[in-house]
């Protein structure tokens, strides 16, 4: 219905009286969330306001719909429950979820099979919903309508004929619901069937049987022919795979290659005529169906001959590894060659192209076979392989050829010594350099290989005022690398002048050296020195000038010194401050302070002064001094303002020049004695006229060394005496003496001639080592401390290793392993002399930072090859106190006096000010405690020890000065332990603050030069002490009259020594008729050491006689020039 149409009267319907309805109030109360009715008062007619939807009032389909509502009439109160019924119209038509429905349908689905459709939907009720459903016309499909137990129809779409997807692959049908309503309303769905292909055709060939004609040799990817199976399917039912079936031989699918995809067949083998004449291939096309089909098919390939056999070379025999040194005429290899061709083509020749030290012999005996020989003498560094070409050539058309290759590798023999890449290195080295530093690399060059090419490098020993170049300088005995080990000054050494040394591996090795000069490079690194006028560090100096002072008067003088030299120490003088840039001048060159004019009445009594004096460097350096000038008007400060005069001041300074030139004195004295007592006791005796100083004979245990000694025997023969020669040309006995034997051991200098004898002619034997014997550390595992701060190059330990052999086989290199730790390697850090294993620092280590290392040291021989061994190294840092204590509360600058001002009416037990120190050692050392230096007045003040917090012990008095001075020192708890002080300047509110000009000097730095006069006179009296004590030692030793011998001139004794005990300085000789292995050994100084103990019940004549004493021959056998003869017993060998 319409908006404002009646839908009944409801004055006439519920007996209401119009004419009363207008004084009542009526409200019409609807139950739904629209107002889709009203009531008029005047008519009593209910009519409709808003258009109302059935659809909208009723969700649920069913067959009544009602709307209620109440209507209420006050004065008096009267309420109404009526109910509208709703009448449905068809005026909704039906439609579906989804206007196109897509079905995918086998080929293979048989007639009468179903498929569910959607349904359509209508919101209208009875006879206005769906009625029925309408398919389009089509001859595989139709539809069936089945009704549910609600009433609701479903769509069934029927399979009515076979689908062929080769003929229709898609179906497009309409599906139409209608519904019962007037006028009909309708809706519509597009169903789409796609019909799913099915396995149902085989692949087909374009023919059965393929002929193909090919030449030999034909190249490996060459098309043979392309396969085109066809397969109507679609899909994966339509794509073919092509294989070889069963029937096709391994050898043929060697050959030929079929792509599984394509059908294309290629040549991916040799293809022989003298193999095969033809080949036959049996191919199979299968698609790739649920259910496969497949076709075959016959390939059959004539192969067409061609001259395609090359000559062959055989390799019967070969020396691939040679001395670079192989004679001449020195077979390499035997070489045979064959053609499987024949006629022309089997004829073959062998040849070399290339011009190298070596050629081919055919041989005799063998035909066809060839023989290399070296033609020419081989250089390895010239050449060090040779790829020896040989090529085969057969007598064809075109002739065909092929080619060996022999590789003909020549070992090293050590030959070449090192080259370094200069005769001569200049190295500039800038002072101030870090301890550590890479100076240069000096690396050297042998053309050698392995161990013939393997360089050490050595600093050849030189010193300079004491001091080793090992001390200054390291080198990395690998690489070249070569450090500083110190940091240089030049104003203290300016250039260093060594050889470097590198040595091969090689046996024997061969060495050379190089000159380094290192020049010291001078930096602008001393500032200029305030020498005049002189004060205290940090403080003012004070001057009095007369107010009356003329024009260009002289007021004062700064001179300035810099040690650097020529360009960096020329000095000028700037103001940095002043008080009135009028009233002076200052001479930039000269430093002298002048008055511009004279003082008038406007002028300040007091006048500061800075100047600053500046070097000539890059960048400049400078120094400052303040100059407070004050006119003679001016009134003297209060004795306690003054608690530092000047005056006094100097008279320290000239008593601290007088003590320093005391001390220096006796030193000087000190020295000079000490050295002339050395010079007197160094002194050696005149020699006796009557007999000249003898060497003694001695018998020497094993293990003992001969000095400077050389062994000679007149017996027969020698039973097993194995004498060694150490590297300095020390004689050297291996083997202990039998028990029981009888010798006489003489002596003769080295260079002494040994003539014949009437019963035999010496006899020599030796006996060469091998490299049998690693070098063996004393221990495996060393643990070196070391205290932080250490001083860069300081020798940490000692790390030797010990090798039973002899020669090069004995002398032993050592080496850091190289680890790096934070990108710092080793070798930065520590330092070992490769020849006696000292370990050294490089750099001064620093407990906070780092706290320990691990790395390996390794020994290593010099034989061939050069055996080694390693051993752990553990340094650990020991911590120092040498953090002291930082006061970072109250703060201040550096040496300046901390001010604060408190109530003059301040309560006791107040808290003045605290102290806050800082330690960056670590625990024991860093505990911090509190105490008063100085105090104005110790009963006005206290402090806590342990937190620093300065409080009233009492509240001020009239009595207190305004000005209390409060100097606080922070010790920890190191051993020694290191402090800090803080100055602390109290000041009263009443007071006036003191001017910045009269707080400039602190009576601690009084202090300071008091304790510098009482160390200089301890120091004084030690000396001196020393001195005393010097000259009365030398004159009793002067005063000692030396015992006379009674008997003999003064000569050394004979003796018997024990096992590792020491004879210096010997030559022994033995007359006796033979030695029975009687080894004698000498230490590197030289020093005679018996190294096995002597046979028990033995007994020996030990002779002596001089160095430079020759031996003649005698009747008896026995050396006629013998000063001494002694018999004596041996004790038998301990055990």
């Amino acid at each position: 219905m319409e908006r404002g149409s009646v839908v009944a009267n409801l004055a006439a319907d519920l007996g209401l009286e119009l004419g009363s309805l207008a004084q009542r109030e009526v409200k019409l109360d609807i139950f739904t969330n629209k107002k889709h009715l009203d009531f008029n008062k005047k008519t009593g007619e209910l009519y409709i306001v808003e258009k109302m939807d059935r659809e909208y009032l009723c969700p649920a389909k069913s067959t009544s719909c009602f709307l209620k509502l109440d209507v209420i009439i006050e004065s008096p109160l009267r309420i109404f429950n009526i109910e509208l019924g709703i009448t449905d119209i068809n005026d909704n038509a039906p439609h579906f979820r989804r206007d196109r429905v897509e079905l995918d349908m086998s080929e293979s689905a048989s007639p009468g099979e179903r498929f569910s459709l959607p349904n359509a939907v209508d919101p209208d009720v009875g006879i206005n919903t769906i009625k029925t459903y309408r398919l389009s016309a089509s001859q595989h499909f139709t539809i069936e309508i089945q009704t549910g137990s609600d009433g609701t129809q479903y769509v069934d779409l029927v399979l009515t004929k076979s689908l062929d997807r080769e003929e229709n692959a898609v179906h497009n049908l309409i599906l139409t619901a209608v519904d019962g309503g007037v006028p009909v309303r309708s809706g519509t769905a597009c169903i789409v069937v796609r019909v799913q292909d099915t396995n149902d055709n085989p692949p087909q060939f374009d023919e059965e049987i393929y002929t193909i004609n090919m030449t030999e040799n034909t190249p490996i990817g060459t098309l043979v022919t392309k396969l085109n199976a066809k397969d109507l399917d679609e899909g994966l039912n339509s794509e073919i795979v092509y294989s070889f079936t069963l029937y096709t031989s391994e050898k043929t699918q060697d050959v030929f290659a079929l792509n599984p995809n394509t059908g294309e067949i290629t040549v991916k083998g040799t293809i022989d005529y003298e193999d095969m004449k033809f080949y036959e291939m049996h191919i199979e096309a299968r698609d790739k169906g649920k259910n496969p089909l497949l076709g075959q098919c016959k390939v059959i390939v004539h192969v067409t001959d061609m001259n395609d056999n090359y000559p062959e070379i055989m390799i019967e025999s070969v020396k691939n590894t040679v001395d670079e040194n192989v004679p001449v005429g020195s077979v390499i290899a035997l070489v045979g060659i064959s053609d499987r061709d024949t006629g022309d083509n089997g004829k073959v020749s062998l040849s070399i192209h290339q011009h190298i030290p070596f050629v081919l012999n055919e041989s005799s005996d063998r035909p066809m076979h060839y023989k290399l020989i070296v033609s020419e003498p081989l250089d390895r560094e010239k050449m060090h392989e040779y790829d020896i070409m040989l090529i085969v050539t057969d007598a064809g058309k075109p002739p065909l050829s092929d080619n060996e290759t022999i590789s003909v590798h020549l070992l090293d023999v050590n030959d070449n010594a090192p080259q370094f890449q200069q005769s001569f290195y200049t190295i500039r080295v800038m002072e101030n350099n870090a301890p550590g530093a890479l100076l240069s690399s000096l690396t050297a060059f042998d053309p050698d290989l392995h161990e013939n090419q393997y360089l050490v490098y050595f600093i050849i020993e030189k010193e300079i005022a004491n001091t080793s170049m090992s001390m200054l300088f390291s080198i990395n005995p690998e690489n070249g690398n070569l450090y500083a080990l110190k940091t240089f000054d030049y104003e203290i050494e300016k250039d260093f002048l060594f050889h470097i040394e590198a040595r091969d591996s090689g046996s024997p090795p061969l060495s050379s050296n190089v000159t380094v000069h290192i020049i010291i490079v001078d930096q602008n690194d001393n500032a200029p020195v305030i020498v005049s006028p002189w004060r205290a560090h940090g403080s003012v100096v004070e001057e009095k000038i007369p107010r009356s002072t003329d024009k260009g008067s002289l007021v004062a003088k700064v001179i300035a010194l810099d040690t650097d030299s020529v360009h960096n120490s020329r000095i000028t003088y700037q103001f940095l401050q002043v008080t009135d840039a009028t009233l002076f001048s200052l001479d930039q060159y000269n430093g002298e302070i002048r008055t511009m004019r004279m003082f008038s009445y406007r002028d300040p009594r007091h006048q500061r002064l800075v100047v600053i004096a500046k070097d000539n460097g890059q960048p400049a350096l400078s120094a400052t001094v303040t100059i407070k000038l004050s006119t003679v008007e001016t009134a003297v400060k209060s004795y306690s303002d003054m608690t530092e005069v000047p005056l006094e001041y100097d008279i320290f300074s000239d008593l601290n020049l007088y003590l320093v030139i005391g001390l220096g004195s006796v030193s000087f004295l000190l020295l000079i004695t000490i050295l002339v007592t050395i010079v007197l006791k160094c002194q050696k005796p005149k020699p006796s006229k009557t007999a000249a100083p003898c060497r003694n004979s001695v018998l020497s245990e094993r293990n003992s060394t001969i000095a400077d000694s050389t062994l000679v025997s007149n017996d027969a023969y020698w039973y097993s005496l194995f004498l060694a020669e150490t590297r300095k040309g020390k004689l050297v006995v291996r083997q202990p003496a039998p028990k029981g034997s009888r010798y006489i051991v003489s002596s003769i200098p080295r260079g002494t001639g040994l003539t014949d004898t009437s019963d035999s002619a010496p006899s020599t034997l030796q006996l060469l080592d091998v490299n049998d014997n690693v070098p063996q550390f004393t221990q495996s595992f060393y643990t070196i401390r070391v205290m932080e701060n250490n001083a860069p190059g300081a020798l940490l330990s000692s790390l030797t290793a010990f090798d039973p052999d002899l020669h090069e086989n004995q002398y032993l290199v050592y080496f850091i392993i190289e680890k790096e730790i934070a990108n710092t390697s080793m070798s930065m850090l520590f330092s070992i002399n490769p020849e006696n294993g000292n370990l050294y620092a490089l750099k001064t280590f620093d407990y906070e930072i780092e706290k320990d290392f691990l790395f390996h040291i390794e020994a290593r021989d010099s034989g061939s090859p050069p055996l080694s061994s390693n051993v752990t190294v553990h340094i650990i840092i020991v911590d120092q106190n040498d953090n002291a204590p930082v006061i970072v509360s109250p703060w201040r600058a550096h040496g300046s006096v901390v001010e604060e001002k408190i109530p003059r009416s301040t309560d006791k037990g107040s808290l003045v000010a605290k102290v806050i120190a800082l330690d960056t050692d670590s625990v024991h050392n860093s505990r911090i405690t509190y105490q008063f230096l100085q105090v104005t007045d110790a009963t006005l003040f206290s402090l806590d020890q342990y937190n620093g917090e300065i409080r009233t012990m009492r509240m001020f008095s009239y009595r207190d000065p305004r000005h209390q001075r409060l100097v606080v020192i922070a010790k920890d708890n190191g051993q020694p332990a290191l402090s800090a002080t803080v100055t602390i300047k109290l000041s009263t509110v009443e007071t006036a603050v003191k001017s910045y000009s009269d707080m400039t000097e602190v009576p601690l730095e009084y202090d300071i030069f008091s304790d510098l006069n009482l160390y200089l006179v301890i120091g004084l009296g030690s000396v001196s002490f020393l001195l005393l004590i010097t000259i009365l030692v030398t004159i009793v030793l002067k005063c000692q009259k030396p015992k006379p011998s009674k008997t003999a001139a003064p000569c050394r004794n004979s003796v018997l020594s024990e096992r590792n005990s020491t004879i210096a300085d010997s030559t022994l000789v033995s007359n006796d008729a033979y030695w029975y292995s009687l080894f004698l050994a000498e230490t590197r100084k030289g020093k005679l050491v018996v190294r096995q103990p002597a046979p028990k019940g033995s007994r020996y004549i030990v002779s002596s006689i001089p160095r430079g004493t020759g031996l003649t021959d005698t009747s008896d056998s026995a050396p006629s020039t013998l000063q001494t003869k002694h018999a004596v017993n041996l004790p038998e060998k301990q055990t």
